[in-house]
């Protein structure tokens, strides 16, 4: 194929123009938590960035930080490329080896906070585009870029962005956020993500810390908050709020299991022993971990807090204590009924002076494996990578696909540059110098192709 080969070429030839830019994406501190100026500055050199090479461009906001449209091309199918430019904090920061907002490559890894989650796949899209500037009128084909800035707390105000934006969003397919290179070399395309409903609970007891030697007539609300915890899941992993597991949908479940039964289980192995494990929840192996893993709802508790935490010792009976906990739907789940199960249980147990404050809410999405954006994504994968990817009907972690999926009616693949060391939300976050390049070669592929199915 002429295109494809002088597409190749062109990325080959200009890698280290990418890496360029990668620094500079990577220089911008733009993390969501901190809501700082170096958003809106990030997304303004993303807009002109992209207005450079002929995009169209322009930023919206709905109350946070803007999101980039830019869009090229003339022709009658159009492909959608969601990115965030936001990152996770970069703390702790004395486990970084370097600077986390300064691009650093040393024995082949590129380092720095984003190259992974999300810049690195910025970048290299933006250099898959560029390869094929020249052929977009003969493939008839348009390519539009919506880049947010609010994906690592939620992305709070996207769906009220795309709600009025809709038509601009709809696309015959789209290329979702992120794809990871596994321990076998092969790549992992995700084609959903859970959902997510991000609760903290809080319980209150007396109206200020107090000595603990009063401890045996105080009430300690660290002590509700163990026993109430105990209620919500089993320490084999069922969860036991009414009603959790109902509506997940059968259709969903069953294209699930057919793609689970193709998957390597070895790497699952592997990564048990990465971490040091000596078995996962309640013992599960093989295809029953990955099913649980894929298919279900899961119930997490990712953060205690109750009196003194500090250095040394202070002794106190906590006047609250509190738990932040990440519930994920699955396809067919509502996050508004999880919640109001949830507060009712709660209410059941003699709890009902809990307070429960939603800190994000939004359900799952996902792409059945038989659409054309697809397909094309996997036969690029089998010709770049030398290997068939590893086809993931749900990943086990959130995002807002569901905007996309469910709303716009846009079937989304995955794609990245990735891989199972990459540190993703962690210090010395990194990605392959090779994966960025064979990164950017699998997105033109996979443009060239969905333009001839």
């Amino acid at each position: 194929m002429e295109v494809r080969s002088r597409s190749f070429e062109f990325i080959s030839k200009n890698y280290r123009n990418y890496i360029d830019l990668l620094k500079n994406l990577v220089s911008f501190r733009s993390v969501a938590a901190w809501g700082t100026e170096d958003l809106r500055a990030c997304a303004e050199y993303i807009a002109e960035v992209l207005r450079e090479r002929g995009f169209s461009t322009f930023l919206k906001s709905a109350g946070g930080a803007p999101a980039v449209f830019a869009e090229i091309g003339k022709g009658s199918r159009a492909v959608l490329i969601y990115n965030h430019y936001d990152v996770q904090p970069p703390d702790p920061l004395e486990l970084w080896e370097s600077d986390p907002f300064k691009l650093t490559i040393k024995d082949g890894l590129i380092f720095g906070r984003g190259v992974a989650d999300n810049k690195g796949n910025i970048a290299a899209r933006i250099g898959a585009i560029d390869s094929l500037l020249d052929y977009l009128d003969d493939l008839d084909l348009k390519v539009k870029f919506l880049i947010e800035g609010e994906e690592e707390i939620g992305s709070p105000t996207l769906n009220s962005i795309v709600s009025e934006m809709l038509d601009w969003v709809r696309a015959d397919g789209g290329i979702w956020e992120t794809g990871y290179l596994r321990r076998n070399g092969s790549l992992s395309i995700s084609l959903g993500f859970k959902g997510m409903l991000y609760v903290e609970v809080i319980l209150r007891g007396a109206s200020r810390d107090v000595h603990s030697g009063m401890a045996p007539i105080v009430p300690n609300p660290a002590w509700r908050m163990a026993r109430l915890l105990t209620k919500l899941k089993t320490e084999d992993g069922k969860i036991l709020v009414p009603g959790f597991y109902d509506d997940i949908d059968p259709e969903f479940v069953r294209t699930a299991e057919e793609l689970i039964m193709k998957m390597n289980l070895e790497e699952l192995e592997e990564m048990k022993e990465e971490l040091g494990l000596k078995e996962f929840v309640g013992g599960l192996r093989g295809f029953e971990a990955l099913k649980e893993l894929h298919t279900k709802p899961s119930l997490n508790v990712s953060g205690l807090y109750a009196g003194y935490t500090g250095k040394g010792s202070k002794t106190v009976v906590p006047s609250i204590a509190g738990a932040k906990i990440d519930i994920r739907p699955v396809p067919g789940q509502k996050p508004e009924k999880i919640l109001e199960n949830l507060r009712r249980y709660l209410s059941e147990l003699g709890f009902s002076d809990a307070e429960v404050v939603v800190r994000s809410m939004y359900p799952a999405g996902y792409t059945k494996p038989g659409e054309a954006i697809v397909r094309a994504s996997v036969e690029a994968a089998r010709e770049v990578y030398g290997l068939d990817p590893e086809i993931i009907p749900l990943s086990g972690g959130s995002g807002p696909i569901y905007i996309f999926t469910n709303i716009a009616k846009v079937p989304m693949t995955g794609a990245g540059v990735g891989y199972y060391g990459s540190r993703n939300h962690a210090p010395n976050e990194n990605i392959r110098e090779r994966d960025f390049l064979l990164g950017m070669k699998h997105v033109a592929l996979t443009l060239l192709k969905f333009t001839q199915i």
